[in-house]
């Protein structure tokens, strides 16, 4: 069953971009899609850690201000995400989401009392390498897919999500990995307020035309982010390594990710950037173990 939770997770884990780009390809000339995108997913995923929490129901109040902190990050990948791929290539912003490990990764030297290894040295000078490769894009300014505005929006998606990691790991080892559905529910309904009152501001008028061709897109996303989630916390108390479970999830996403970008989207890159892509997906593997 272990094993099942892991191909579960590496999935669910790679559709949080695959159906996020589906989205911005059907609703190609609509306005404001990506508010009321952010507002279904997380609303749907707010549903689903509801229902969850209504079968393991234990509360701790001392979990609110990691689940105010969690809310902010979550809400804030899950809007730019789908800015960043409507913007910009799909395997470059899925990867480079990703690799907020790195940030994950310097965050542990200084408060998880994380190790300096050779693993460690090593993965960040291939991220450092992988960056550099993915976002040159050479002296041919008219192919150039990477503009500024795509760069801030998943610079700004790398923060939310490693918010996110960060603060679900320090929650569950300082709870003893308990309250997790409490966190989560909570965390996601703050979440779904925040999308919300973006949603409110935005120009609504394509809502219902954006619902009839594409809704049932972000409802998708939103419940394949609670079963992939929900694996990842069974996976923690399972008999396979956590030095397994997180390269397999990060890397085997990253993999998936980019076999839809390449066949089913026909995205095309430079030379150097796929190699970028291979060395940043190697990369993700190296700091997850280490």
């Amino acid at each position: 069953m272990p094993y099942l939770y892991l191909v579960v997770s590496v999935v669910f884990h790679a559709s949080m971009s695959i159906l996020g780009a589906f989205f911005n390809k059907k609703t190609v000339g609509t306005t404001d899609a990506t508010a009321f995108y952010s507002l279904l997913c997380v609303a749907s995923a707010f549903l689903g850690w509801l229902v969850l929490l209504s079968t393991d129901f234990q509360i701790e109040l001392k979990v609110l201000p990691y689940s105010v902190l969690f809310a902010v990050g979550y809400a804030l990948c899950n809007f730019l995400l789908v800015q960043a791929l409507k913007t910009g290539p799909i395997a470059l912003t899925s990867l480079l989401v990703q690799l907020s490990l790195v940030a994950t990764t310097i965050w542990g030297f200084f408060f998880w009392d994380t190790k300096i290894s050779f693993l460690v040295v090593l993965g960040l000078v291939v991220v450092v390498v992988s960056l550099w490769l993915c976002l040159y894009t050479g002296k041919q300014q008219g192919e150039n897919k990477i503009t500024w505005k795509w760069i801030i929006y998943v610079l700004l998606a790398f923060l939310g999500n490693a918010t996110c990691t960060i603060v679900q790991r320090t929650q569950q080892t300082r709870f003893d990995g308990q309250y997790g559905n409490f966190f989560m529910t909570v965390s996601v309904g703050l979440s779904a307020l925040i999308c919300l009152a973006i949603y409110l501001k935005s120009n609504k008028k394509d809502s219902a035309i954006i619902f009839k061709k594409s809704g049932f897109l972000p409802i998708v996303a939103g419940l394949c982010n609670v079963v992939c989630n929900l694996c990842v916390m069974l996976l923690a108390t399972s008999v396979i390594s956590p030095n397994v479970v997180y390269p397999v999830i990060a890397v085997g996403g990253l993999c998936l990710t980019t076999l839809c970008s390449l066949f089913v989207f026909k995205e095309r890159l430079k030379w150097w950037q796929y190699v970028g892509l291979v060395l940043g997906i190697i990369s993700t593997g190296i700091l997850n173990i280490s």
